[in-house]
Order: C-alpha cells, then structure tokens, then sequence
C-alpha cells in the first residue's frame, strides 16, 4: 500500500478525534447554508471529508439539515487547490498536520513536499529549543558570576565555579548543536530543503 494511502486511512481516526470537543460551525453558518462555499474552504484548508458529518451533526443540533451532496461537491473543489506540490511545502514548514486528503497524481507530489516543509519546521523546532537552553545556561552564568564575587568561603567559591565550568562546557556543546542549523545566532532553512 502506498504511503499517502496508508497516512489517509490513519488520519481520519486522528482527525475525528482531534476535532471532536470543538464547534465546526456556529448556528448562523448553518443558518445560512451555504454548503457548496463551506465545501470549498474546508477542502481548501485541508480538512478530511469527516468534516461534513461534524459539520452536520452540529447543525441537526440547531434543526438544520445540512446538503451533505453540495458540501462534498465544493469540498473536491477546494481540495483540488490544497492539494498543490508548493501547498505541501507550505503546509509542512507551518507544522500542520496533514489529513490525507490529497488523492490522484497529485497526492506524491503534495506529501513528498509535506515532508520537506515538515522536516524544516521540525528543525526549526530544535534549533529554537537549543536556543532556548543556551539562553537560559548564559542566565545562568551570569547568576553564578555574581554570586562567585559573594562567595563567603573558599569552599563555596569551588562549588560555584565548578557549576560554573559545567555551564560553560554546556554552552559550548550548544554551540556547536547550534552549527548543525546554520550557525549559533541564526537558523538556516536551506540546510534542510
């Protein structure tokens, strides 16, 4: 089975449960109908055809029937537009999830794209969190900097320069995490496309 085949009958379950506990539609959007439109901006941002029976459900809640046949109509439409290689890429370097939508001769395209985007984003991630520890163990230096020019004893001074030392140490190996993402101080995406 191909791999866009397997990651479509996987995310519904996954989409189902992700959206469960929120509102799909409010009761002036099922007032209001517009099924084939609702089709074409759910498909547009990706949404699994799950959707319409959320969006269905809801709206029998508020004594609405819903024109399931339209929303699937424009749903395709809409998919046709997210479904794009440079959509995949996009998609991807946002961190948002895919819910296998995208079927046909576009669907490699869209998920190869996704991935790289997706593998951008998730670098991304890492660096920032280096970057974060970083800053918080230079914080920290200083901290120890200061209380080191307190210090009432001898043995408290090599205490603290020892934490000390092992920040440093700490900071230099982020440092050099760092360069595998373009540089300490600045991440590089083309490293990664």
């Amino acid at each position: 089975m191909k791999l866009w085949k397997l990651l479509a009958l996987l995310s519904i379950p996954t989409a189902l449960a992700l959206t469960s506990g929120c509102a799909v539609i409010s009761e002036n959007e099922c007032q209001a109908g517009l099924w084939y439109e609702r089709g074409i901006e759910d498909g547009a941002r990706g949404r699994s055809q799950a959707t319409v029976y959320q969006i269905a459900q809801k709206c029998h809640e508020y004594g609405v029937r819903t024109d399931t046949a339209a929303w699937m109509r424009g749903h395709e439409e809409g998919v046709e537009q997210y479904c794009t290689p440079e959509n995949g890429f996009v998609v991807g370097r946002r961190g948002r999830d895919y819910e296998g939508v995208c079927t046909g001769p576009t669907a490699d395209l869209f998920l190869a794209n996704y991935e790289r985007g997706l593998a951008v984003y998730q670098a991304e991630q890492q660096y920032a969190a280096l970057a974060n520890r970083y800053e918080k163990a230079e914080r920290e230096v200083y901290r120890l900097e200061r209380a080191m020019d307190d210090a009432e004893s001898k043995e408290e001074l090599r205490a603290l320069r020892s934490e000390w030392r092992g920040l440093l140490r700490e900071m230099r190996y982020l440092e050099a995490e760092m360069m595998r993402f373009g540089g300490f101080g600045a991440f590089n995406p083309l490293l990664f496309y």
